[in-house]
């Protein structure tokens, strides 16, 4: 009786269990995976990677999430042992090089749950993506110009920006703040303002396209009572163009005197004439010759003439060598000085860096050994010495973006060939200023890549140029 008994309690808690499985597998099978969010558009290029985003659920747990598209290669399957009962998704994937710009391709996300029940939707990703920040052209003020405070419009603010989808404008500045939501692939901003108090001012302009890239760039404005400047470069160009098409160096930067009754007013550069009868003129303001450019009155040897452009008559060094040329706002003078460097040239000038191509060798490449050391004295590129002087030096070269190394595209200069000394680096707000035994290395703008420079150094006045060919 009692082995009756155990038997059907043995068959009772069999079919309990059996039953109990049921209903949970039930519960699996009848359950059906959701998606709690997901980023069904997505824009992209190729070569570029970008994020499938979302979150996916299922109360009976999630099995594995899959995408696939077999045009790219892509079956990726991430499964899940735990059975977690949601899950945030964030798979990058890096887009075939070889995809076609514009085009747009479907991707299919499935989600399976721990009962085998799946879900599937549709990813679209168009190769459109927008990675191009706005330009920014501002025609006026030039930037670090001097005004002198009149009856009105002190600073007149000219700016285009361009993109192929514009958002927003701003412009910030202790005189005047705007945000301007605009659209488009043009825009152009115009306003003066009256100002009458004397001071630096910065505006600060940053344009923002639909994709969210943006610009950002600033603009200072010398609004004075009387006329004197915080800075001066003299240049020996003729052509306002010239100005800019350096990638630094152009005009020369001058020394601004500190004394009393003098600051403002007296500064002095420190010039090389490669030639006889050289022609100079002082600015106040980088690239350009206006509003205000400084000459010599062509009666009065050694006055001073003050005009707005380029037909300010220049000042003339009458022969090679050089130069301390000064100029005395307050009283309306200049004067030439020759003078004699007493200082050793160098027996050789070399280039190091990454990104630095003279002919078709890079930097990078070995002087010894013919193998790959870059930003080593080892690789130094020799410059060629001026025939008519010791003190200064020429390379000509190609600056591009380095394939044989990671770090960024920057060079220094040095004087030997089996060690770092003598070494000179770059002033970080000034780049034509060389500093011996110290300083920054310059690291190049992408918008010099691809392009010829002269790059012209100077060891006796520690100057350097960047000249494009």
């Amino acid at each position: 009786m009692k082995t009756t008994k155990t038997i059907l309690l043995l068959i009772f808690s069999i079919v309990t269990i059996v039953i109990g499985c049921s209903d949970d597998n039930a519960s699996k099978v009848d359950s059906i995976p959701e998606f709690q969010s997901l980023v069904q558009e997505v824009s992209s290029l190729p070569d570029r990677t970008f994020t499938f985003t979302g979150t996916v659920s299922d109360p009976a747990g999630i099995k594995s999430i899959n995408m696939k598209y077999e045009s790219w290669f892509l079956d990726k399957t991430i499964a899940f042992d735990s059975l977690p009962k949601t899950y945030d998704l964030n798979y990058k994937f890096k887009v075939p090089a070889t995809a076609e710009v514009n085009s747009t391709h479907t991707i299919l996300i499935t989600i399976t749950n721990a009962g085998g029940v799946t879900l599937t939707k549709e990813v679209k990703v168009t190769l459109d993506q927008d990675i191009i920040s706005p330009v920014i052209n501002v025609a006026k003020p030039i930037d670090g110009v001097t005004v002198l405070i009149g009856s009105g419009k002190e600073v007149e603010l000219e700016v285009t920006v361009t993109d192929t989808k514009l958002a927003e404008f701003k412009i910030e500045s202790s005189v005047l703040n705007e945000t301007i939501p605009i659209s488009g692939t043009t825009y152009t901003y115009t306003k003066a303002l009256d100002i009458d108090a004397p001071n630096k001012y910065s505006f600060v302009i940053t344009v923002k396209d639909s994709s969210g890239n943006t610009t950002t760039k600033v603009i200072t404005v010398n609004v004075l009572n009387e006329l004197l400047f915080d800075v001066m470069y003299i240049t020996d160009v003729d052509n306002e163009d010239l100005l800019t098409s350096d990638m630094f160096g152009v005009p020369y930067n001058t020394i601004a005197s500190t004394q009393a009754g003098e600051k403002g007013y007296v500064f002095t550069a420190k010039y090389y004439s490669s030639k006889a009868n050289s022609k100079v003129r002082f600015v106040p303001q980088k690239s350009s010759f206006g509003p205000y450019s400084f000459g010599a009155d062509p009666v009065t040897p050694g006055k001073l003439m003050v005009g707005t452009d380029i037909s300010v008559n220049p000042i003339t060094l009458p022969q090679r060598g050089y130069y301390e040329v000064k100029m005395d706002l307050k009283n309306q003078t200049y004067t030439v000085t020759p003078y004699t460097p007493t200082d050793t040239p160098y027996n050789q000038i070399y280039i190091l860096g990454t990104g630095v191509f003279v002919g078709n060798t890079s930097t990078c490449v070995s002087n010894v050994t013919g193998g790959l050391q870059c930003f080593h004295f080892n690789s130094g590129k020799p410059f060629v010495k001026d025939a008519n002087n010791s003190y200064l030096w020429t390379i000509d070269v190609k600056i591009d973006d380095e394939p044989n190394s990671t770090s960024l595209n920057q060079f220094i200069i040095n004087a030997n060939t089996s060690a770092w000394a003598p070494f000179w680096r770059m002033d970080a707000t000034d780049p034509s200023i060389a500093i011996p035994g110290g300083g920054s290395s310059f690291v190049f703008p992408t918008e010099a890549y691809g392009k010829n420079y002269t790059i012209i150094f100077d060891s006796h006045l520690n100057r350097l140029s960047a000249i494009r060919r």
